[in-house]
C-alpha cells in the first residue's frame, strides 16, 4: 500500500513467480500438497514414487562420442516430479532428485589413481529462465548433491528463444553460440552437468564453448534423459 497525493493505492500482492526460492519453499509448507509422482494427496513423494527415483544410471553417447550418463529415464512419474520442481517451484523436490545426479556423475568420472578427478561444470539457466524462476534448478540440484560446480563455469547468452517446441535439428541450430566458458578452465578435465537431457543439443554447445577455452570435456551428467535418446550402450 502506498499514497499517492492523497489518495490510496493497493499495491498488487506479488505474484509466486516473483518470490525469492527461500520464501518460496516456506509457503510450500504451508500449501496442500500432493505426490509429484502420482498426484496422492498429501505427500511430496509417495513411498511407492520414491522407490521409481532411485538411481539407475544409463550411459548414452551423443554425435561426436561425448558420453552422456543419466541416473533415470525422463518419463511417467520422472517426468512429472522433474516439471514439478522446474515450473512449479517445488524446490524441495531437489532432495528427491538429486540422487540420480550424484549417481551419474560418479559414473561419468570415477577416480583414476594418479589423475586429479575432473571439475563439474553445470549447465547455466538461461538469463529468460532465471528471471521467471528466481533461481536455477541445474545449480540447486548440483549442491543438494553434494557436488561442487566452478561458479559460473558456462555463462548463457542472451536472445535465445524457448527450445520446447523445436526438433533435434532445430534445437542444435538456435544453441549454437549461445554458451561461453571462463578461459581459466583452459587445460582442466570437466564433466558437464545438466537436468535434463532430450536432444543432446545444449550438452554439445556446452563441450563446443568449454573446448574453446581450451578446457577437455570428458563426459556429460544428468538427472534423466528421454528415452529416444539414441544409441544406448549396456
Amino acid at each position: 500500500m502506498r499514497c499517492d497525493g492523497g489518495g490510496v493505492t493497493i499495491s498488487p500482492r506479488p505474484s509466486a513467480a516473483g518470490l525469492g526460492p527461500v520464501l518460496r519453499e516456506a509457503l510450500g509448507v504451508l500449501s496442500p500438497v500432493r505426490c509429484a509422482g502420482c498426484d496422492l494427496p498429501d505427500v511430496e513423494v509417495c513411498p511407492a514414487c520414491r522407490a521409481l527415483f532411485a538411481p539407475s544410471p544409463e550411459v548414452d553417447e551423443l554425435p561426436g562420442g561425448l558420453v552422456v550418463v543419466s541416473g533415470l529415464r525422463y518419463e511417467a512419474e520422472v517426468r512429472s516430479a522433474v516439471l514439478a520442481y522446474k515450473q512449479r517451484g517445488r524446490l524441495r523436490l531437489a532432495t528427491v532428485l538429486a540422487p540420480a545426479l550424484a549417481a551419474s556423475v560418479a559414473l561419468a568420472a570415477p577416480p583414476r589413481p594418479g589423475t586429479a578427478p575432473p571439475v563439474v561444470v553445470a549447465v547455466p539457466s538461461s538469463p529468460r529462465g532465471r528471471r521467471r524462476r528466481g533461481w536455477d534448478p541445474v545449480e540447486l540440484l548440483v549442491r543438494r548433491a553434494g557436488l561442487r560446480a566452478v561458479r559460473r563455469g558456462l555463462v548463457a547468452l542472451p536472445g535465445r528463444g524457448p527450445q520446447k517446441e523445436l526438433d533435434r535439428e532445430a534445437r542444435r541450430r538456435s544453441r549454437a553460440g549461445s554458451l561461453r566458458a571462463r578461459p581459466t578452465l583452459a587445460g582442466l578435465r570437466v564433466v558437464v552437468v545438466d537436468d535434463v537431457v532430450t536432444t543432446g543439443s545444449t550438452l554439445l554447445e556446452a563441450r563446443r564453448a568449454l573446448a574453446a577455452e581450451g578446457a577437455v570435456v570428458v563426459a556429460a551428467a544428468c538427472v534423466a534423459s528421454t528415452p529416444l535418446l539414441s544409441r544406448r550402450r549396456p
